[in-house]
């Protein structure tokens, strides 16, 4: 998951302060993209409106995780809107066909079937740790979402040096379960 997920966490939430600041840092760049191809600046605003609801969505209903940066995501998002709006239009010519605006359209499918492998990595990595015993996937799990090594020493009633120690056992395990994996012994061929 990329850091830029709080950008979907303010979607989801209806955090005002957020979606204000995601309109202040991206508005700008969809609506310059949208005036070089054929639009207004109302159009690009109505497309990104339109675009985050969207992405809202997909984060509501398809539990949506973020690979890549946001803008870049939702630059791609905006840029498919627009192109299906202007073939709705039909009677407007892209005005600039210069390959530097759309230029994102140049590895969109790459970023797609990059973040695919990666889902699928991280499902088989979940798998591979769900056949670890139970004390080192509640520990490897806890670590993954806190980084507060201490607290979570702490709240499983063990020492910060214990858990160290366990938690470089647990992921020895899990390394050496992982490097086992059909998956992973054909990809490092």
């Amino acid at each position: 998951m990329h850091s830029d997920q709080k950008y979907i966490q303010f979607l989801l939430q209806n955090n005002g302060e957020g979606i204000q600041h995601i309109y202040r840092k991206f508005a700008d760049k969809v609506v310059i993209m949208i005036r070089r191809n054929s639009g207004s600046d109302d159009d690009g605003f109505d497309i990104l409106q339109e675009s985050l609801v969207d992405i809202y969505h997909m984060a509501k209903y398809k539990d949506f995780q973020l690979t890549t940066t946001f803008e870049a995501f939702l630059l791609l998002v905006c840029k498919r809107k627009w192109l299906n709006e202007l073939k709705k239009r039909k009677n407007k010519e892209v005005t600039n066909t210069e390959s530097y605006v759309f230029d994102i359209e140049d590895d969109s499918q790459t970023t797609y079937l990059e973040h695919m492998a990666l889902v699928e990595k991280e499902n088989i990595l979940m798998e591979v740790l769900d056949t670890l015993g139970e004390r080192c996937q509640e520990i490897i799990k806890r670590c993954m979402v806190s980084k507060n090594q201490e607290k979570i020493a702490a709240s499983l009633g063990l020492t910060y040096a214990y858990l160290r120690k366990k938690k470089s056992e647990c992921m020895a395990k899990l390394g050496e379960k992982v490097k086992a994996h059909p998956f992973f012994k054909a990809n490092n061929r």
